[in-house]
Parts: structure tokens; C-alpha cells; sequence
């Protein structure tokens, strides 16, 4: 199943520290990160997320260092582990969790 997740800040961690606004998910995978639905994806299932701001899980736990934005990197291919959350880590403190994805899925 491909998920395709919009209108959020997916924060890569990369050495660039890259911002996305488009991230789809292909079962655990991720397939594509951009700014822009690609039209091969149009027609899977999509999630509005709100506005958040979207980092990886490592191992079904959130470790991140707002101050110093530390992180693993999410790249291509990773699980598609993350958290929705109401700041960017990048520029504000204390964000708080608004949603959970595990394996993909929304948990509940």
C-alpha cells in the first residue's frame, strides 16, 4: 500500500538540513521525499497532516536535541517510522507530539 503524506515540514536531519513537503510511503519504505506530489502518486491514498512538522522515529522512540537538531538522517528507503509535531525543532522549543506513525500507519 503507498501512502503519499502532505502539507507538513518533513525535517530531514541531513547535513543540508533539508525541509520537505511531500513524503510517500510505499509499506515500510520510503519511496520519495520532495515538494510536489509526483503524478505517478496522485491517485494512492493520502493524509493531510495539518500543518506539522514531521521527524523520524528510531526504534519506536523520539530522540532529538531541539537545541542542537540531532537526529538520524531519513533518506530513501528508511522504515517509515515518525512523529507529527506542532513546531519545527529547528527554530522552537518544546514542540509537542500530535500524531504517532508506526510502520506506516497512524497509531491510535
Amino acid at each position: 500500500m503507498t501512502t503519499v503524506f502532505t502539507n507538513a515540514s518533513f525535517i530531514s536531519h541531513n547535513e543540508e538540513n533539508d525541509i520537505f513537503s511531500v513524503m510517500v510511503v510505499r509499506g515500510r519504505e520510503i519511496v520519495y521525499l520532495g515538494y510536489n506530489t509526483p503524478l505517478c502518486y496522485e491517485d494512492d491514498k493520502s493524509v493531510d497532516l495539518m500543518g506539522g512538522y514531521v521527524i523520524p522515529l528510531i526504534n519506536d522512540r523520539v530522540y532529538y536535541d531541539s537545541a542542537h537538531a540531532r537526529c538520524s538522517v531519513l533518506k530513501e528507503g528508511e522504515q517509515a517510522d515518525f512523529i507529527v509535531i506542532d513546531k519545527n525543532i529547528l527554530t522552537q522549543d518544546n514542540p509537542q507530539i500530535l500524531e504517532v506513525y508506526i510502520k506506516g500507519r497512524k497509531k491510535v
